[in-house]
């Protein structure tokens, strides 16, 4: 009997995969920076030759990003040292690291799926200096998907001191509002702010300046030294951890945490820094809302450790989060200490003259015609009605609407579904399931009024709102028969202020020791 002869195949991803790249978990500004990180690395593996031409320009690099809202689309340039048609070859194949490959953008994936996340659209327009040829390649998703399209490429002739390369995404899968340009602002400016407070980088949104965040305002000890130090030298799993922390003089939530860095890129930090439980408490990724997570900070350098695809998040293996944590816990000690004790100078946020202003400022959305209009002329259609609306809105509900499943108490489970059938149906729906003891919060995401809600906080806080109100909805209605507005705000409060002392709670719990699980539980759908 003849060997047997080993099979083999290929394992090939098709061009329909590109299509796909819209659905990833991006945010605009971490996407953004992938054309940042491009930029900037480039200019380091091309710094023998750029950064004379730049001196001798009397410019660093610059990195501009241009959203232009009518014609929907958005342009990021710079003037780095630009590619040849060679190299822009290479850099248009997906997941295939070049020698260019390292640092910032060493997996060869994320102008592509970054492009392609935010438009159906794109093209390349660039010129290496010296070359004088300039190069544009032009990318059609939908076409390349499922058409089996190429890509064109075409040659012009320019100044042999050109040098840059100009990203033109058109046909925009998402629309950016100018809330949310205030917050890419704010992002990019910290995840960029070695490059920007050493001069070596220039970036504009619109014409507009991005700064590095501000100083950091340090506390001080009784002796008046700062609280800031620099981290003892720390090794996990072969590589080197470097960084700083301290206590700031007048904290918030959002300015606690520990912010971590890759390459002197950001990866996570501002407003939403990494708060390990076992240092900052809490039972959630934002720690307690306790002094320590609003006055205890750092920045962390994490070269070498695995980041996301979407450079988000450190990917942390194996025990390499547990050991950091236990290192970070025993050098903050003191700290952490020091900053629980003294309160400093934070101001009350809800003051007469700040609550004041705050609603000042929400005046003309209050006080308009259109609101005026739309309460003189609703109409409520009789209760029995609007409550089989309801309940049909949850008997409408499918597996792949629904999100999360709480269970709140042995007689109550809570259900978050998230619908996107017309922006003319309600902005939300409660109603109970036909399973006895299960409520539905069912939100829709087409309504109006969400396309503003740009903001994680934002929305965050809108949808624990609705499961607050869900919850308290049903009680009042197990226990008075009917619901009333003030029976359900009764055991709204009572709700809320169980909150804060669950917080509190779990802070304590861990500080002293491993925390205990309770018996409710919540479940991702």
């Amino acid at each position: 009997m003849s060997e047997s002869v080993p099979l083999t195949t290929n394992f090939e991803i098709g061009p329909q995969a590109i299509a796909n790249y819209s659905r990833m978990s991006y945010t605009m500004w971490h996407a953004l920076g992938e054309f940042i990180d491009n930029s900037t690395q480039s200019r380091t593996n091309y710094g023998s030759v750029i950064d004379q031409v730049l001196k001798e320009e009397g410019t660093p690099l610059v990195v501009e990003i241009i959203h232009d809202r009518i014609q929907r689309t958005i342009t990021i340039r710079d003037n780095s040292v630009g590619m040849t048609r060679d190299r822009l070859e290479a850099a248009l194949k997906i997941a295939m690291p070049t020698a260019d490959s390292v640092g910032r953008s060493k997996f060869g994936m994320g102008m592509k799926t970054a492009a392609c996340w935010i438009g159906h659209k794109w093209k390349v327009v660039t010129c290496e200096w010296g070359s004088g040829e300039e190069w544009t390649a032009i990318i059609d998703v939908d076409a390349i998907a499922f058409q089996g399209a190429k890509v064109p490429l075409t040659r012009t002739d320019v100044d042999s001191d050109g040098h840059y390369t100009r990203i033109v995404i058109s046909d925009l899968h998402r629309n950016i509002q100018q809330r949310t340009e205030e917050t890419i602002r704010g992002y990019l400016g910290s995840m960029y702010q070695f490059d920007i407070r050493r001069g070596a980088l220039k970036l504009l949104y619109n014409g507009e300046e991005i700064p590095a965040p501000a100083d950091y305002d340090f506390d001080t000890d009784p002796e008046g030294r700062s609280m800031r130090m620099d981290l003892p030298e720390k090794t996990i799993g072969g590589k080197k951890i470097t960084g700083w922390i301290g206590v700031l003089r007048k904290g918030g939530r959002k300015f606690g945490g520990f912010s971590l860095f890759q390459n002197e890129r950001q990866i996570q930090g501002f407003p939403n820094a990494w708060k390990p439980r076992r240092i900052f408490g809490g039972v959630d990724d934002e720690g307690a809302n306790n002094l320590v997570a609003q006055r205890l900070t750092g920045a962390i350098n994490l070269d070498g450790f695995h980041v996301s695809h979407t450079k988000d998040a450190i990917l942390f293996q194996g025990d390499e989060e547990d050991d950091l944590e236990e290192f970070l816990a025993a050098v903050s000690d003191d700290y952490r200490k020091y900053a629980n004790k003294r309160r400093g100078t934070k101001s009350n946020p809800w003051n007469r003259d700040k609550i004041r202003d705050l609603v000042d400022e929400m005046r003309n959305e209050f006080v308009n015609p259109e609101i005026g209009d739309a309460l003189d002329n609703s109409l409520l259609p009789p209760i029995e009605t609007l409550q089989q609306n309801e309940e049909r809105q949850a008997a409408s509900v499918t597996d792949e609407d629904k999100i999360a499943s709480f269970q709140v108490s042995n007689d109550l489970t809570v259900i978050v579904s998230l619908q996107e059938k017309s922006e003319y149906e309600p902005y939300l729906s409660i109603a109970a399931s036909a399973t006895p003891g299960t409520v539905h919060i069912v939100i829709n995401g087409l309504h109006p009024y969400y396309v503003d809600l740009d903001s994680t906080d934002a929305i965050d806080e809108c949808i624990r709102q609705y499961i607050y109100d869900a919850i308290a909805e049903y009680r009042a209605g197990k226990l008075a028969g009917r619901i009333n507005p003030s029976s359900v705000r009764r055991i709204k409060n009572d709700l809320l202020q169980v909150k804060a002392l669950r917080v509190e709670n779990a802070a304590e719990e861990l500080q002293s020791g491993p925390m205990t699980v309770g018996t409710n539980s919540a479940t991702a759908i």
